[in-house]
């Protein structure tokens, strides 16, 4: 990539409406404990056109110098933040899910010959899932599909 980039380049990296795109807007909420900056630049890279991270970032702070906060800085501040918060919140929601899991796992450890006893009396697992499964009760159907000729039977 080129280094020196033309600041319309970044100009419309900076003012490109990553609110309003579905498809960004979609994939931010699979990731998390990420820089939103590292994901805007990764994802107009790969769907928008090429522009370098760290050229981007010596010209918001060139552009910064010569003028107070834009609107864009606070866009992407505001941005940065809301990431942040919706990280912090998934962080809390599996640090619950793991203290659940290896509770269950530390104290509903069961040995073979227990599960075995429960199966024989009846008893439901916990942790097991039940399913709901019935027979259809339907005669099977004849093949309709020709037997495909053995090596030998050619």
């Amino acid at each position: 990539m080129d280094p020196v980039l033309p600041d319309s380049q970044y100009s419309r990296f900076a003012s490109y409406d990553f609110e309003s795109d579905a498809r960004f807007q979609e994939g931010l909420k699979k990731l998390s404990n990420q820089g939103l900056l590292e994901l805007k630049i990764f994802y107009y890279n790969r769907f928008i056109e090429p522009v370098d991270l760290t050229g981007f970032q010596e010209w918001r702070d060139r552009h910064q110098d010569s003028q107070t906060q834009t609107s864009e800085d606070i866009s992407v501040t505001t941005d940065t933040n809301r990431v942040k918060d919706n990280s912090s919140q998934r962080e809390t929601k599996e640090d619950t899910l793991l203290e659940k899991e290896t509770k269950s796992e530390q104290g509903d450890s069961l040995s073979f010959a227990e599960v075995f006893r429960m199966i024989q009396a009846g008893e439901e697992i916990p942790g097991l899932e039940k399913l709901d499964i019935k027979s259809c009760n339907q005669k099977p159907s004849v093949s309709q599909i020709p037997r495909k000729l053995k090596p030998w039977e050619k």
